[in-house]
C-alpha cells in the first residue's frame, strides 16, 4: 500500500467521500490514542471522553469536504474535539442543574495521595482552570505549537504563552512543596 502524507490523504479522502471512508480512517487512526487521552484528561471522565471522540470523528467526517488548509488537519481535528468537550461540559452543567457560570473554570477534583511525580502532576492538572488545563494538554499531549493552540482556544498567541508560563510556574512551585 502506498504511503501518503497528511495533505495527500486529506485530498484523497475528500474525493472519496461520502462513499469511500477508508482513506478517512487511515487519516484519523494515528490521532485516536492522543485524541482519547486529551478528551479523558480534559473531561476527567472516560465515558464522556469516548462519547466526545465519537462525536469528533463524526463531525470531522461530515465536514471534511469543507476542510481548508488554514491550519493543519491535526489542529482542525483537535479544534473539533475542544468544542465537543466544551459542549459535553455544558451538558453536564444542565444535567446537574448547576447555576454557577464558573463551572467550566472549577471542575471538581479528587484528593489523591501522590506516589510519584506524574501522579502528582496529574492531580495538580485537575485543579487547573479549564482553559489552563486545555492549553497544557494541547501542548504536551498533542504536541501542538502555541499558534495552533491559540487558534483552537480562540485566544491570542501572547495569552496562550502567558497562561502556559504561569501554569509551569504554578506546577513547579507545587511540586517543590
Amino acid at each position: 500500500m502506498t504511503k501518503f502524507n497528511e495533505r495527500q490523504l486529506v485530498l484523497l479522502a475528500q474525493e472519496g467521500l461520502p462513499y469511500d471512508t477508508r482513506l478517512f480512517q487511515q487519516l484519523v487512526i494515528p490521532y485516536l490514542p492522543v485524541l482519547k487521552g486529551y478528551c479523558a484528561k480534559l473531561l476527567t471522565s472516560q465515558p464522556d471522553a469516548e462519547d466526545v471522540v465519537q462525536e469528533t470523528i463524526i463531525k470531522a467526517l461530515t465536514h471534511l469536504k469543507s476542510f481548508k488548509w488554514s491550519v493543519s488537519f491535526k489542529a482542525w481535528l483537535f479544534k473539533i474535539a475542544h468544542n465537543e468537550c466544551i459542549n459535553k461540559i455544558r451538558d453536564r452543567r444542565w444535567d446537574t442543574h448547576e447555576t454557577n457560570d464558573e463551572y467550566l473554570e472549577n471542575l471538581a477534583s479528587d484528593e489523591n495521595t501522590h506516589e510519584d511525580i506524574s501522579t502528582a502532576l496529574a492531580a495538580l492538572m485537575v485543579d487547573l482552570s479549564f482553559n489552563d488545563r486545555n492549553i497544557m494538554l494541547l501542548r504536551y499531549r498533542t504536541e501542538l505549537d502555541f499558534q495552533e493552540i491559540a487558534d483552537i482556544c480562540d485566544l491570542k498567541l501572547s495569552a496562550v504563552k502567558m497562561r502556559h508560563k504561569r501554569v509551569i510556574e504554578f506546577l513547579q512551585s507545587k511540586l517543590k512543596e
